[in-house]
C-alpha cells in the first residue's frame, strides 16, 4: 500500500510541476521571455515565390523545328496521308500571369506557328476534299495556334536549409487548331459540264479542346533567381491528345524577368474521322515577363 502511495503521489507531483512549468512560460512576466515564446509558437508563414509578385505579362519566342503529319483517319476511304518536308517556322506567343491566391496564379497563354513545305506524290491521296494524282507537285501550308487557361494551385512544399521547393498542381482547358491548303500548280484546272471549275486547291482545318491535368515543380534561389519544371496532358486511346512541358531558368532585375529553357507541346485531332492531324513541337524558347505590382 505504500508503494502504491508513493508512485501516486510521485505522478501527481510530476504533473503538478509540468503545469506550473507550462503556466510560468505563458504568463512570464520577464519582458523578454513572451516575445520570443510567441514568436517560436506563431506557425510559419508560407513566402510568396518572386514569380507571384504581381500581374505579369510575358512574350516569347520559340525556336521549334517540327513539321505536322495529315494521316487518314477511321472513316478514310482510299490513302489520305501525306507528310510536310522540312522545318517549321519559330513560334511566336505571349502569356498573361494573373495573381489567384498565396502563390497561386491564374494563367491564360497563346502561340501561334505557320509552315510551308513542298512534295510529289507518289500515290493517288485525297487531301481535305480534293483529289491528287500519284506524280502531281503539291505545295503545303498550314497555321497552328494554340491557347490555354491554367490555374496553378500551390499543393505542397518542401523546406530545406538552402530554400523551399514548391509543387503546384496544375488545372487546365487546352485549345488547338491547324488549317492547311494543299495546290497542284501544274496540275491542269478541270472544268465539268456544269461549268464548275476544280482549282485543285485542298483546304481545311481540325480542332482540339480538352481538360488537361499537371504538375509543377518550382524552387526560387534567393531574390533574384528561380527554376522550373512543368508538364500537362490528356487524352484517350484512340481519340484526340494534347500535352505539353517545358523546364525554364529566370532571372529577375527589378519588375523584369529575363527566362530561357527547352519547351515541348504535341497535338492529335480525333482519328475518327476521314483525315486527321498530329504534330509534336520542340525547342528551345526565350520570354521576358513584364510585373506590374510590388515586386517581392
Amino acid at each position: 500500500m505504500n508503494s502504491r502511495c508513493g508512485l501516486l503521489v510521485c505522478l501527481f507531483a510530476g504533473c503538478a510541476l509540468s503545469c506550473l512549468a507550462q503556466d510560468t512560460s505563458t504568463n512570464n512576466t520577464n519582458p523578454d521571455l513572451p516575445k520570443q515564446v510567441v514568436k517560436q509558437q506563431k506557425p510559419p508563414e508560407e513566402p510568396a515565390v518572386i514569380e507571384d509578385g504581381g500581374l505579369s505579362i510575358e512574350p516569347l519566342y520559340w525556336l521549334n523545328r517540327a513539321q505536322p503529319d495529315l494521316r487518314g483517319g477511321a472513316a478514310a476511304t482510299g490513302f489520305e496521308s501525306v507528310d510536310y518536308p522540312g522545318h517549321s517556322n519559330s513560334a511566336i506567343g505571349g502569356e498573361l500571369s494573373i495573381p489567384a491566391g498565396h502563390a497561386n496564379t491564374l494563367r491564360i497563354s497563346y502561340f501561334r506557328v505557320q509552315g510551308n513545305a513542298d512534295t510529289t506524290l507518289t500515290e493517288d491521296t485525297s487531301l481535305l476534299g480534293e483529289g491528287y494524282n500519284a506524280g502531281d507537285y503539291l505545295t503545303e501550308n498550314y497555321r497552328i495556334q494554340s491557347a490555354k487557361i491554367s490555374w496553378d494551385y500551390l499543393s505542397y512544399t518542401w523546406h530545406k536549409p538552402s530554400g523551399q521547393i514548391r509543387l503546384k498542381t496544375l488545372y487546365e482547358v487546352q485549345f488547338a487548331t491547324i488549317s492547311s491548303t494543299f495546290y497542284a500548280p501544274f496540275k491542269p484546272v478541270a472544268t465539268d459540264s456544269a461549268g464548275n471549275t476544280d482549282e485543285n486547291v485542298g483546304t481545311g482545318s481540325k480542332n482540339v479542346v480538352l481538360p488537361t491535368f499537371g504538375l509543377e515543380f518550382e524552387e526560387a534561389l534567393g531574390k533574384h533567381f528561380r527554376w522550373e519544371a512543368k508538364g500537362s496532358g490528356f487524352g484517350l486511346p484512340h481519340r484526340a491528345d494534347i500535352w505539353d512541358g517545358q523546364a525554364d531558368i529566370a532571372i529577375r532585375f527589378g519588375n523584369v524577368e529575363v527566362l530561357g529553357g527547352e519547351k515541348a507541346w504535341h497535338f492529335k485531332t480525333s482519328p475518327k474521322g476521314d483525315q486527321y492531324f498530329v504534330d509534336t513541337l520542340s525547342g528551345v524558347f526565350a520570354g521576358i515577363r513584364y510585373y506590374w505590382g510590388h515586386p517581392r
